[in-house]
C-alpha cells in the first residue's frame, strides 16, 4: 500500500507544482497539472479504498471528474485525450473488479468529521480550479490552502506520511498558485498601498 500512497503523493505534488505555475495568460501548466492529478487520483483512490476512508474516497472520485473536466476544457486535442482517459479507466475498472471488490468486506469503512470537512473544502476548490476565470481559480487556491492544513493533521494522525508530505507541499503551492493567479491585482493593491 505504501507504493500507492507514494505514487499518489509524487503525482499530486507534480500536479500542484504545475498548477502553481499557471497564470491569467498561461493555462498550459494547468492542463499538465490535471493530467498529473488524474494519475495521482488512480493511486490515492485505491489507497483510501483499502484504508476505508469514505469522505476521501468520495473526494478522489470527484477529483477524477474534475481532472477529466480540466483536461477536456484545456486540451488542444480532445479526441486523443478522451481515448486515452477512456482506456485508462477501462483498465482501472478491471483491476478494481478482479482485485479489490472480492476483498471489500474485509475493509473497515469509516466517516470521520475531520475527513469529511477537509474533503468537502478540497472538492469545492477542485471544481473552482477548472474555471477559465482567474478570479474563480483564485478562490480554489484558498480552498486548497485550508483543506491541506487539515490534511496535514489527518496524514500525521493516521501515519500516512507520504500523504502528509504531499499536503505540506500543497500548502506552499496553494499560496504560490493564488499569488500567480492574482499577480496583477496584488501588484495594483501594493502600488496603491505604497502611494498612501
Amino acid at each position: 500500500m505504501i507504493i500507492l500512497e507514494a505514487t499518489g503523493a509524487i503525482f499530486s505534488i507534480t500536479g500542484a507544482y504545475l498548477m502553481s505555475l499557471s497564470s491569467k495568460e498561461n493555462t498550459r501548466p494547468l492542463y499538465f497539472g490535471f493530467i498529473s492529478f488524474f494519475i495521482s487520483n488512480l493511486a490515492l483512490l485505491t489507497f483510501f479504498i483499502l484504508n476505508g476512508k469514505v469522505p476521501v474516497i468520495i473526494q478522489m472520485i470527484l477529483f477524477f471528474i474534475t481532472a477529466i473536466l480540466g483536461i477536456y476544457k484545456l486540451t488542444k486535442n480532445k479526441k486523443r485525450d478522451v481515448s486515452i482517459i477512456s482506456g485508462v479507466l477501462f483498465v482501472y475498472s478491471l483491476v478494481l473488479v478482479f482485485t479489490i471488490l472480492p476483498n471489500i468486506k474485509n475493509i473497515d469503512f469509516n466517516i470521520l468529521p475531520i475527513d469529511f470537512t477537509a474533503s468537502l473544502i478540497a472538492i469545492v476548490g477542485s471544481f473552482l480550479l477548472s474555471s477559465h476565470n482567474h478570479l474563480i481559480r483564485s478562490y480554489a487556491f484558498i480552498c486548497f490552502f485550508l483543506a491541506d492544513i487539515i490534511f496535514v493533521y489527518i496524514g500525521y494522525s493516521n501515519a500516512y506520511f507520504f500523504f502528509m508530505i504531499q499536503s505540506v507541499f500543497f500548502i506552499y503551492t496553494s499560496a504560490k498558485g493564488y499569488h500567480n493567479t492574482m499577480k496583477s491585482e496584488i501588484d495594483i493593491f501594493l502600488n496603491k498601498y505604497k502611494k498612501q
